[in-house]
């Protein structure tokens, strides 16, 4: 894998556990970081919304729980933040 996708591209413990990274796992881990980030963008309206709301809460506390998986002492905050917001907002 180049140069420029090893910066942020794939989290450290799987550069080190998965061996040599090619061009094409770059791209897949790209694409993955996409989704994330649509899903991100989706999650708000979809918590607004009462027949979904449910899901939309269950989606991003699982997202968040992987967040902290790749990254934990990076995002344990963020993510523990986050995940008590949505449990706050589905509670009221």
């Amino acid at each position: 894998m180049g140069n420029r996708d090893t910066q942020f591209a794939v989290p450290g413990f799987v550069r080190r556990h998965a061996g040599n990274l090619t061009d094409r796992d770059g791209r897949l881990w790209r694409a993955v970081a996409a989704c994330v980030i649509a899903a991100e963008i989706a999650l708000p309206p979809a918590l607004l919304i009462e027949q979904t709301m449910p899901y939309a809460a269950v989606a991003g506390i699982g997202m968040h729980a992987a967040f902290t998986c790749l990254k934990p002492r990076q995002l344990i905050t963020f993510s523990g933040l986050t995940v008590g917001a949505y449990i706050t907002f589905t509670a009221a």
